[in-house]
């Protein structure tokens, strides 16, 4: 801001006391007059006044100060309407005049101009900027090292053709040309993990031609196991990762409930709550990508071990001229290899990695199922030699002889799996369960029962329950035992009904007046096959005179006459049978009569 020297401030005061002492409405005059005396426009001048000399406005605050003739709801439609056309970079793509036209066209009143609704959405913070940044982010906090971990993996911006170490350039590279991007077949991955309590970092590279299930595996094992040149191993508490890389990795999610590691996405737009690994990725870009332009390196192979020394000397802050300490609210700056040795105030929290046979298990993609019987199921844990017995007795009332469970171990755990007991309509019983451990000399479960000492009755499962409630059903209030014998000596069941006499199964039948319905006259089937077969089956079967005479009549209307019958009386005075009727029909069909000769025509 332009100042006043010395005079012009003497010359203010002196200013600032006539207005003081000016009648009401000579105070602009006076401004004027000044304004034109000493070459400075007005505005100036009343600045001057109140930022030098004191000067405070004997003009009393506007009782709608603050206020706006537009209705609220206007104003919250016309922000609604603009925030929802920010792009995920923060940029507001819709133009206020445009929200004020959408609104006046469904009714709400607008009477003010742009720039005001402008100054009014920034005082309320309802622009565009101000809910960009809205959200008051929770410091996280955490208990030990290895408690919380989080991993992110990235397109690195080197890739190889051959033997040769190539960088993407953004010119080449950008998301307006990604066609460039896919001619890369084998890309570089950068997988990197984060300690959230030390902040202590890892690194590794893969080539592939995507994000995979694989190259996760094969991290984790890094990352998690001992290595030669890094400090920092074991397996975390809870891992927090993004959705992408749960999403495609269904294995490794059992792997993780396996090993009792709790796995946590962020929300969508919350990468903040992992901002330790993104600030992570930017740290390995900077300085140690950086240095590959210099020195390239041919292979991946190549790339992991020299980024193995340089993890080495970065979290032990140990780069001449680069301070690699870590800073926390505190203010201090920490060596980060050294807060993460501070595991030792917390032993239990370093937990071994399984070994890779054990871990690979989780890779075949399969679920596993095992068939209950007699409330026992076997299975072969990764991590112990042989198949195991688990017993699941004390759950029978949820399943049934023969039900089929699916089972997944639990690493870490002496052979603990865990099962999983579907329920209809229900979400399925998940238990966790050892494999018995006490056997006699005679390999029999020790809390089998002792044949002839004790008896203990099974737990029933739902099936047995449900033939315990059937039995009740049938025979009133009696056990399963007592009313299977009932049934093996033909008790009549459900006595109990109809005041005893039992219930009504079937004489009931019979009694109801049915609809009468009309129905098509049926016709007689024929074909040659069923005349043949039923002249075979009529063989020795004569048929009188008057059934031949029907028969023939109604087979040969055009052809029957009195010399017919007569000729049939004559030669088949006894009947005829099939064979020999046939014969008759074709005598008639050949036009002769019955007996063989040429038949005289009727006149």
């Amino acid at each position: 801001m332009n100042k006043p020297n010395a005079e012009m401030m003497e010359l203010l005061i002196a200013l600032r006391r006539q207005l003081e002492a000016a009648a009401h409405g000579q105070g602009g005059k006076l401004i004027a007059d000044f304004s034109e005396l000493h070459g400075r426009s007005k505005q100036t001048i009343w600045r001057w006044l109140g930022a030098f000399a004191g000067y405070q406005t004997q003009r009393k605050k506007r009782t709608d100060a603050g206020t706006s003739k537009l209705p609220e709801e206007s104003l919250v439609f016309i922000a609604a309407s603009k925030s929802l056309s920010v792009r995920a970079n923060g940029k507001a793509t819709k133009p206020t005049g445009v929200a004020m036209n959408i609104a006046d066209a469904n009714g709400l009143a607008v009477n003010i101009g742009a720039s005001q609704i402008n100054r009014i959405l920034r005082s309320r913070k309802l622009d565009a900027k101000s809910q960009a940044n809205a959200r008051n982010h929770t410091q996280l906090r955490s208990l030990y090292p290895n408690h919380v971990h989080q991993i992110d993996p990235s397109l690195c911006l080197i890739y190889y053709v051959g033997k040769r170490q190539m960088m993407m350039t953004e010119a080449e590279f950008n998301k307006n040309k990604p066609a460039a991007i896919e001619k890369v077949k084998l890309k570089v991955w950068r997988y990197v993990r984060y300690d959230h309590a030390s902040g202590s970092l890892d690194v590794r590279y893969y080539e592939a031609a995507g994000e995979n299930q694989r190259s996760l595996f094969e991290f984790l094992l890094w990352t998690w196991g001992e290595q030669p040149k890094r400090l920092s191993y074991g397996i975390p508490k809870l891992l927090l990762w993004d959705k992408g890389s749960a999403n495609t990795s269904a294995a490794i999610k059992r792997l993780l409930d396996a090993m009792g590691v709790d796995h946590q996405t962020h929300a969508t737009h919350h990468a903040w709550v992992k901002g330790g690994v993104e600030n992570g990725n930017r740290i390995v870009e900077m300085h140690f990508e950086s240095r590959l332009r210099d020195q390239p390196v041919d292979c991946v192979e190549e790339l992991n071990a020299s980024s193995e020394l340089w993890v080495r000397d970065y979290n032990a802050n140990a780069i001449k001229h680069v301070d690699s300490r870590v800073q926390r609210d505190s203010g201090e700056k920490l060596i980060r290899d050294e807060l993460w040795q501070m595991i030792l105030r917390t032993p239990n929290a370093l937990v071994k990695i399984p070994e890779r046979k054990v871990c690979s298990w989780f890779l075949t993609g399969k679920d596993t199922t095992r068939q209950v019987r007699n409330g026992l199921i076997t299975y072969v844990h990764p991590e112990l030699e042989g198949s195991r017995t688990y017993n699941l007795s004390q759950w029978a009332e949820f399943y049934s002889q023969k039900d089929t469970v699916k089972v997944s171990p639990v690493l870490l755990a002496e052979g603990e799996i865990r099962v999983e007991i579907e329920q209809l309509g229900k979400e399925p019983l998940v238990v966790q369960i050892g494999p018995e451990k006490d056997f006699d000399e005679f390999g029999r479960m020790m809390s089998g029962t002792v044949i002839g000492d004790e008896y203990k009755s099974a737990k029933h499962t739902v099936a047995q329950q449900a033939a315990k409630d059937i039995a009740k059903a049938a025979y009133g209030d009696v056990n399963l035992d007592e009313a299977e014998a009932l049934l093996r000596k033909n008790v009549r069941p459900f006595m109990q009904f109809n005041e005893g006499k039992g219930i009504v199964a079937h004489s009931h039948l019979g009694q109801g007046e049915l609809p009468q319905r009309l129905l098509p006259t049926a016709k007689e089937l024929e074909s040659p096959e069923l005349a043949a077969a039923m002249g075979t089956q009529l063989e020795f079967t004569r048929k009188n005179l008057p059934q031949m005479a029907k028969l023939l009549q109604g087979e040969f209307p055009d052809q029957w006459n009195s010399a017919m019958l007569d000729d049939l009386k004559k030669r088949f005075p006894d009947g005829a049978t099939a064979q020999e009727l046939e014969q008759v029909r074709a005598d008639l069909r050949a036009g002769r009569s019955v007996g063989g000769k040429a038949r005289l025509q009727a006149v």
